[in-house]
């Protein structure tokens, strides 16, 4: 019986440590390069044109997908988790901006375009420790009228959802893509209110 509670001491301890751990590493985001000052002009504005994330830099094979069709089918849910990601953050910023999710093919001849393409995903997760993927992201930001870049930055944006411990058990990866773009969602609804993406390190 001794030994019986000796290894579910152990046990309970490892999982202590491990949940510790996650709660520590718990940093939805880490700012790598951005611009120095913060963009007046996207703290002053109030429409905001959102583009779809650009994943074309992907390569699903890479990720482990044997076939695109599996790869679309997960990549497509996407758009609704992050399209839907906005409303409840900007009312969580108590935030006045308009945003409007808009195609490339859209013209848009005014408000701020803002865009943020993938352009490499680090499988870091499994069942054990619920290790979040990483996402590195190229953000910017554009007046419609004139191109004018007002931001640009890259931020390593990851998979961990707003409850640390439901990124780790039994997620699949397409799930984790849904977290990964709410927390990307997030980053532009700072950069929006903020001009820059601070703190560098959450």
């Amino acid at each position: 019986m001794k030994h019986y509670f000796r290894m579910v001491s152990v046990l309970v301890g490892i999982m202590i440590l491990l949940f510790a751990a996650q709660v520590q590493a718990a940093r939805y985001y880490t700012t790598m390069e951005q611009q120095q000052t913060a963009s007046d002009a996207i703290k002053a504005a109030t429409e905001f044109n959102i583009l779809p994330i650009d994943y074309s830099a992907i390569d699903p094979k890479e990720l482990g997908y044997t076939n695109n069709d599996d790869w679309n089918t997960d990549k497509n849910s996407v758009g609704p988790a992050f399209a839907e990601a906005f409303p409840s953050l900007l009312k969580e910023a108590n935030s006045n901006k308009k945003v409007v999710m808009v195609k490339k093919t859209d013209k848009i001849d005014k408000g701020i375009i803002a865009e943020i393409a993938v352009t490499k995903i680090i499988l870091n997760w499994n069942a054990w420790t619920g290790r979040p993927d990483e996402y590195i992201c190229k953000i910017t930001f554009s007046n419609a009228a004139d191109g004018m870049k007002l931001f640009a930055g890259t931020v390593n944006i990851n998979s961990l959802s707003g409850n640390p411990y439901a990124s780790g058990w039994g997620n699949s990866f397409g799930r984790r893509m849904q977290s990964a773009a709410f927390n990307m969602a997030w980053v532009i609804t700072k950069i929006m209110a903020e001009g820059k993406v601070e703190p560098a390190d959450y």
